[in-house]
């Protein structure tokens, strides 16, 4: 019979052992994690409303992941676009003054000047972040457009045997008209825009602005003439050279005009991804909120409780060795 009692209260023992720690295993989770371990013990097996809660929750997390990447695109955009209008204008300065003290000197030292904005400004067009072209569509893996050097050779073949400032820019109006070697030579980038990026239930950005736009094309012609006005492969005259400078001086300047409009339009969306992100911000805290009234725990009340089933636990667990070095010499 004592051997039948000694069994029993082993495993009375151990059952209670196994009660306590897998109540501090779940309290230790809850009092880490702030909510529940068992939702549908929780909540009696009606787990409707919190999957309600975790499709809005999930919802808004793509949100979230949008907004943050078109928040990120459009200020790259923004940036590389005031670098591109800042550059263009100074130079259109310059140009302009071109046919007031026309020495060859001067008028080299303008084209290359032209050259080397024409340099900068494609490597602009060219930006990608996070490995994403900015200005190709949907071609974000490989440039928008070539380099100054391609660009360049490009341009000597639409205007070689010409000498007359006329006929070279009407060549050129040719180059980066619609359709134009512009277009099907120049662009490395795609002719389809970049998919919408869902903000919200109700709004969308449409960040899809490629270097084939006619803002682009408006700064490129005058910046390719005025790189080709000193070109010594060409041998165009003075007064040839003094012509395309200035002409391409007053089309630059009246370029900044369309890139203006352009920034504003990316301004406008700039400024409604950050008033999504707000709202998007403030739905998320108030669902994730109403999770807690739902399966949230009380922080304190639940380490508490797990304070009392660990020195239950240890107590239980003194008990136990206690039981177990019971001798008859030690009895007596």
């Amino acid at each position: 019979m004592d051997a039948i009692g000694d069994l029993a209260r082993t495993l009375v023992l151990r059952s209670n052992q196994v009660r306590l720690r897998e109540d501090m295993d779940r309290l230790a989770v809850e009092v880490a994690t702030g909510f529940v371990k068992d939702s549908a013990k929780h909540l009696d097996g009606d787990l409707t409303g919190l999957m309600a809660i975790d499709r809005s929750l999930a919802r808004l997390e793509a949100f979230r992941i949008n907004t943050a990447e078109a928040s990120f695109l459009t200020g790259t955009m923004q940036t590389t676009l005031e670098e591109i209008q800042s550059r263009s204008e100074t130079l259109s300065q310059t140009l302009i003054s071109a046919e007031l003290s026309p020495t060859p000197a001067l008028l080299d030292t303008m084209s290359g000047e032209a050259q080397q904005a024409l340099a900068q400004i494609l490597s602009g067009m060219n930006r990608s972040v996070a490995g994403r072209t900015l200005f190709g569509g949907t071609a974000t893996d490989r440039p928008a457009v070539m380099e100054f050097d391609a660009m360049m050779t490009e341009l000597r073949g639409a205007v070689t045997g010409l000498t007359e400032a006329p006929d070279i820019v009407a060549a050129l109006d040719t180059f980066f008209a619609t359709g134009g070697d512009y277009e099907t030579t120049v662009y490395q980038g795609s002719n389809d825009g970049l998919a919408p990026l869902r903000l919200s239930e109700t709004e969308s950005a449409n960040v899809d602005i490629r270097a084939t736009d006619d803002a682009f094309k408006a700064l490129l012609r005058p910046l390719a003439m005025s790189a080709l006005a000193g070109d010594a492969s060409l041998g165009l005259s003075l007064n040839v050279q003094i012509d395309l400078l200035t002409t391409a001086g007053r089309d630059l300047l009246a370029a900044q005009q369309p890139i203006v409009e352009l920034r504003a339009g990316l301004g406008a969306l700039e400024a409604r991804v950050e008033e999504s992100t707000t709202r998007n911000a403030t739905e998320r805290t108030a669902t994730s909120l109403a999770r807690l009234d739902l399966v949230g725990t009380d922080q304190y009340e639940t380490a508490t409780r797990y304070e009392n089933v660990r020195s239950q636990l240890e107590s239980l667990y003194a008990i136990t060795a206690r039981s177990q070095r019971l001798s008859l010499a030690e009895y007596l």
